[in-house]
């Protein structure tokens, strides 16, 4: 087995090593070497970037006990040169140990860890509490960055399972001969394989950004060290933004987003109900103009939800048959008034697949949708051609099918 050079020197960026074995696979190599400070992932932390030889490590991971390192071409040297990606490191590093520190708190009040994810974007813990207050939530990231700002001493201890029990561990311990537990100053201990500050103070601070309710848990999203001062960096630009753009203090943020939502909402209603009577209007126009029981037309300036509205203004204007387009949307219609013996739904059914649609509807309103304009308009044709062959009220024909 390999030197595992993170768990003595965390921050360890560069070193040489010996190549011990080269194993190709599947177009790969797999790399063995003499001693590595490349983890190789576990434990919810994920594995380290870097390059041997210049070469970048594609991956690394453990198996048997042995560390491999997979790269896309063979080192030409025994001896190679190594490094990691440290600013990854580091920040892979502060968010582990930060979460030990929240996860240790959040025991003190009945909410055991269940799991740890740890991305590139998002770190996370499931909490065993189906119910976490605001209130109380601040207060374990209130305790928590304590413990931070007390800088304590962080260090781990290798010992045996039955070793194991001498320490109040916060999780039970993997089935391993060797069993490493990762100890907060007698403030936390958690049997832990992957890479953690020296001091708590390494972190940097804690900041908890949301709970969400998961079955009986909690998922709490949080971030630390240098992503908490980016995510605070990005939020306060927006804040500042805001409270130029609404030129109020942004302690007024809030208050003032709520008085435009409601302006906004009530200009909303008046622009919907002006834009209703204004298709009243048009429909009105459209049915005393009409020469025809059949109104087909294709709507340059409309969306989908403005024909359907034109077109129950319409039919309150008299008996027609309807089919109008959208090409904005590329949305038909095909409506008619009750006054016809024809089935718009059982029409699409068996007519629209052969024009590229998709869509359906009920005996007297069918809607669908088109990839192409071209498709849209060819079946309006149809339905117009069909729609031509009716009469209304006595003289009336099925064409259903």
């Amino acid at each position: 087995m390999e030197r595992r050079l993170y768990y003595g020197s965390p921050y360890m960026a560069e070193w040489q090593a010996e190549v011990k074995e080269i194993i190709e696979k599947d177009e790969k190599f797999l790399i063995i070497l003499s001693e590595t400070a490349f983890y190789p992932g576990g434990g919810g932390q994920p594995a380290d970037s870097g390059n041997i030889d210049g070469i970048a490590v594609e991956e690394v991971y453990e198996k048997d006990g042995e560390i491999y390192h997979v790269l896309n071409r063979k080192p030409q040297n025994r001896i190679v040169k190594c490094a990691i990606d440290i600013v990854r490191r580091r920040d892979l590093t502060q968010q582990h140990t930060g979460q030990h520190i929240l996860s240790s708190v959040f025991d003190l009040y009945g909410g055991e860890t269940s799991s740890f994810h740890l991305g590139d974007d998002e770190v996370s813990i499931d909490i065993s509490l189906s119910d976490i207050s605001g209130e109380l939530l601040k207060t374990i990231e209130d305790k928590a960055n304590g413990y931070i700002y007390r800088d304590l001493i962080v260090k781990a201890h290798f010992v045996s399972p039955e070793g194991a029990s001498d320490f109040p561990l916060r999780k039970a311990p993997p089935r391993d001969d060797v069993i490493r537990i990762v100890e907060i100053d007698n403030i936390d201990f958690s049997p832990c394989c992957g890479t953690h500050v020296t001091r708590t103070g390494e972190v940097g601070i804690i900041k908890v950004l949301k709970a969400e309710k998961m079955r009986n848990q909690t998922r709490i999203y949080f971030k630390c060290g240098m992503r908490a001062l980016r995510d605070y960096q990005d939020k306060h630009a927006i804040v500042s933004a805001l409270s130029r753009l609404y030129r109020t203090s942004e302690g007024e943020i809030p208050a003032r987003s709520e008085s435009m939502m409601a302006q906004l909402k009530s200009l909303q209603k008046e622009l919907s109900d002006l834009k209703e009577k204004t298709l009243a209007l048009e429909a009105k126009g459209i049915a005393g103009l009409a020469r025809s029981k059949v109104i087909r037309m294709d709507l340059e300036d409309k969306k989908a939800d403005e024909i359907s509205l034109l077109a129950k203004y319409i039919l309150q204007n008299g008996d027609f048959i309807l089919v109008l387009s959208s090409i904005p949307d590329k949305r038909l219609l095909f409506a008619h008034s009750g006054a016809f013996v024809i089935n718009c739904g059982k029409v699409f059914k068996d007519h629209l697949a052969e024009f590229k649609g998709k869509g359906g509807g009920s005996d007297k309103w069918a809607n669908a949708g088109f990839n192409d304009v071209n498709d849209m308009k060819n079946f309006a044709e149809f339905l117009n051609g069909l729609a031509s062959s009716l009469s209304i009220h006595d003289d009336k024909k099925d064409i259903a099918s």
